[in-house]
């Protein structure tokens, strides 16, 4: 099975053609605790229907109810035919996910670029590549290349994130990977999104680890854990994770953003659909 990670790792950020940022997107700054912008979908998830009709999928997100998306890859469009196609669904992009590779130097520049154009206000790394060693310092020089791409970022009105796995939580020296990154990395530009599931997988309260870190989780990654091993992946509400004291918490503290995201659904459309029904019935 290929992981959004190892599809990342393989192809890259989006190979897409730079444009001008828009100067009414350069101005944005980091909304305050209590505003949430939207309910969006990470477009992983439905990469099979992109891959059938890019345009008819994206329409159908839209009429599921689904304010934003977090988007992934170039689908052979510049990032000016895919924003009108947005605009046109009312649909936003807030987020956005990337290998790590995109934030280095030699391709920071056409990211941003990118950025802008489709009007993301942050770009998450969803997995370091492999030049970094899963150790204390592989982890410290993946914290340092999201400081410095966001010291690039944050003129512009972007910042720069980090989606973790259950990967993140493994110790080093006694601590876990994704401590060290949020000890390490510079708090005014660097963001983190935590898939609560995988905080879940990797041996965490997700609620408990949304509360400590309040002033770093920007974006929360919704799906749920069925209660018996292996605790598979499954719909809002059919799990175990209180969606209501995660989702009140995280807008009560700094969470803007939250994306359902289940890796492999059975039914993709069947999924959208329920988790936003389930949702709404929150009050989202």
């Amino acid at each position: 099975m290929t992981t959004r990670r190892d599809f990342l790792l393989a192809v890259g950020a989006s190979a897409l053609v730079p444009t001008a940022l828009r100067a009414a997107e350069r101005s944005h700054t980091p909304a305050r605790a209590g505003i949430l912008t939207g309910v969006g979908i990470q477009m992983y998830m439905m990469r099979d229907e992109m891959r059938a009709d890019l345009d008819a999928s994206l329409a159908r997100v839209a009429r599921l109810g689904y304010e934003e998306i977090e988007w992934w890859g170039s689908w052979g469009r510049t990032p000016t035919q895919l924003r009108t196609v947005l605009d046109g669904l009312g649909l936003r992009a807030p987020t956005q996910h990337v290998g790590s590779e995109a934030l280095e130097v030699a391709r920071l520049s056409e990211t941003l670029d990118t950025a802008g154009t489709m009007g993301h206000r942050t770009v998450i790394v969803a997995g370091m590549g492999a030049n970094y060693s899963d150790d204390a310092d592989g982890w410290k020089r993946a914290a340092a290349l999201l400081s410095a791409a966001g010291a690039k970022a944050a003129p512009l009105g972007i910042r720069v994130g980090y989606h973790n796995h259950s990967r993140e939580f493994k110790k080093h020296r006694g601590v876990p990977a994704l401590e060290i990154m949020i000890r390490a990395s510079d708090p005014s530009t660097v963001d983190f999104q935590l898939d609560c599931y995988w905080a879940f997988k990797g041996g965490q309260d997700p609620h408990a680890f949304l509360r400590a870190h309040r002033d770093r989780i920007a974006q929360l990654h919704l799906k749920d854990a069925a209660a018996a091993a292996p605790n598979a992946q499954v719909d809002l509400g059919n799990g175990t994770i209180d969606w209501r004291a995660l989702i009140s918490t995280g807008v009560s503290q700094r969470v803007t953003n939250i994306t359902l995201d289940l890796d492999d659904p059975v039914d993709a459309w069947a999924s959208a659909g329920s988790c936003r029904a389930y949702l709404r019935g929150l009050g989202y």
